[in-house]
């Protein structure tokens, strides 16, 4: 099955067949890895929405919160994911964000990086 350009748009959970103010992180996907990347952007909403309850409660830190880390690593999964798809406008735009350590550590390939 040959990819096809899709646009992404993390903020708002959308995938688009065209290009947007909102969906332009451009993919090259193929049915099935369009079909992952919908239920990593709808799990991604979900955390959003958990995590967002936590907010209301001022005095509760979030630096050990679970949900918060949960949250933080489904975004970089769902970031990594889009990479790995990402034309190269894309990758260039996701290696500026500086988010992904495999990407800008260079011993990412020895155990505990994975």
């Amino acid at each position: 099955m040959t990819p096809q350009t899709y646009y992404v748009s993390i903020s708002s959970g959308t995938i688009e067949s065209q290009s947007s103010r909102t969906a332009q992180l451009a993919v090259q996907a193929t049915k099935e890895e369009l079909e992952i990347l919908r239920r990593k952007l709808e799990h991604e909403e979900k955390i959003t929405e958990s995590t967002s309850l936590r907010a209301a409660i001022p005095y509760k830190s979030a630096e050990r919160d679970p949900a918060q880390e949960a949250y933080s690593d489904d975004l970089l999964d769902l970031y990594a994911y889009i990479y790995r798809l990402g034309t190269p406008r894309t990758r260039e735009h996701i290696e500026a964000m500086n988010i992904l350590p495999k990407l800008t550590n260079q011993n990412s390939h020895y155990p505990g990086y994975n």
